[in-house]
């Protein structure tokens, strides 16, 4: 197991919706996706404790902008000082860094709206 299936397995289970690691396949109007903005580890002076301090932009893209607001607010307060397992992976804690929410340009006629949450994960 590691992070990125813990992502998957958790934001399927709590959003209902697919979610697919570092971009949106083609067509899709309803998941979520992950990637890893800034990988970084948590510093112990003379010796590596071993924890990685990753920051990880989760995105869900809807085509109903109060859906996708919903499903992008409970991953801010669901994940918010979480601590535990996520989805299957132990992660010591998740801190909301930060985010945006945007319409992207109409595909086939279809407004897409893209709502951004960025995650600092302990793990």
């Amino acid at each position: 197991m590691n992070i990125g299936k813990g992502l998957i397995a958790w934001l399927e289970a709590e959003l209902k919706l697919d979610a697919f690691w570092l971009e949106r396949p083609e067509g899709v109007k309803r998941c979520c996706v992950y990637r890893c903005i800034s990988p970084g580890t948590i510093s112990g002076n003379l010796k590596s404790p071993g924890i990685k301090a990753d920051t990880y932009s989760i995105t869900v893209y809807h085509d109903d902008p109060d859906k996708g607001h919903a499903a992008a607010e409970i991953i801010r307060t669901k994940l918010n000082d979480f601590t535990g397992d996520l989805g299957g992976y132990p992660v010591q804690q998740i801190q909301p860094t930060g985010g945006f929410d945007q319409i992207l340009n109409a595909e086939a006629g279809i407004k897409v709206y893209q709502f951004n949450r960025d995650l600092l994960i302990n793990h």
